[in-house]
């Protein structure tokens, strides 16, 4: 499209690029709050109500509606229309997506005992299928893998199943998983896998983390977040701790420093998400019965 071209060659900072940030954080934020707050086979959700929720981050009616189209589009969610109400609901492979997700940005421990196994996946994809390769890419670091070289790429982690599964939905079926416990790097192999990690970027964020949201774990354990609050900062919190999850290939204690922060990231993170899941939920909802076609 002109306007995706025109954006691509805009200078940073710029109008376009600027939007297209602000789209995208509109969508990242409905899939945080589809995923936390609404469950399979609950009734789909009024436009006017989740309009509604998303003015409560500063995202205008225009923008929300928008946002709900675009996803609809991308086969995230699924619109229906009685009279003129318009509802919406998470697909259901959508709905599978973020509970994967979510099994691994909720869980109370990393993994940290290691029992030798590691996963590698190889796989072919056509030059000009550049959509398909970076979903596959994506999946793939989602699931704790990191590419050694282009199509080869291996994870500290038993993900056999997992990979197969994410490869099967995405139609891939030129590639070969295996899993060992026999698997030697060699020298300049180990330094290539160590850069590709990125531990010392991992780290940082992780302490970034710590530090952005000290004080909300302060009041929030204290109980001093105002139930109008609770929502935004509990689904702003669980955006960016996902994206710092997806970013952190999940190393075993063997691969990481005696100082890695994650361990109390994660302790941070699951205490402020619990102390605001009531208040914030019971805003979601009083949100979203607000029937008003939008």
């Amino acid at each position: 499209m002109v306007s995706d071209a025109l954006g691509e060659l805009s200078p940073p900072g710029s109008p376009p690029e600027r939007a297209a940030v602000g789209r995208a954080r509109a969508q990242r934020l409905l899939v945080t709050l589809l995923g936390d707050h609404w469950h399979a086979g609950r009734a789909p959700l009024p436009s006017g109500g989740l309009v509604a929720v998303l003015a409560d981050f500063g995202i205008a009616p225009a923008n929300a509606r928008a946002t709900l189209a675009r996803l609809t589009q991308r086969g995230m969610l699924h619109r229906t229309k009685e009279g003129r109400r318009t509802s919406y609901r998470l697909t259901e492979p959508a709905w599978h997506i973020l509970q994967r997700g979510a099994r691994r940005i909720f869980a109370s421990t990393d993994e940290s005992t290691w029992d030798g196994s590691w996963t590698l996946i190889a796989f072919t994809v056509p030059l000009e299928d550049a959509n398909q390769r970076r979903l596959i890419r994506a999946r793939l670091r989602w699931l704790t893998f990191w590419p050694l070289y282009d199509a080869t790429w291996v994870t500290p982690h038993d993900r056999l199943h997992e990979a197969r599964e994410q490869l099967s939905e995405l139609g891939v079926t030129d590639a070969v998983l295996l899993r060992s416990t026999d698997l030697e790097l060699l020298p300049d192999g180990r330094a290539r896998l160590e850069a590709a990690w990125r531990i010392d970027e991992v780290a940082a964020g992780y302490r970034d983390f710590l530090h952005r949201y000290r004080d909300l774990a302060g009041r929030a354990e204290a109980g001093g977040v105002p139930a109008a609050e609770a929502l935004v900062a509990r689904t702003e919190l669980v955006s960016d701790w996902r994206a710092l999850v997806g970013a952190d290939p999940d190393l075993p204690v063997d691969f990481l420093p005696p100082s890695f922060p994650r361990a109390e990231a994660r302790a941070m993170f699951l205490g402020i998400s619990e102390a605001l899941a009531p208040l914030a939920q019971k805003r979601f909802e009083d949100l979203v019965q607000r029937l008003e076609p939008a």
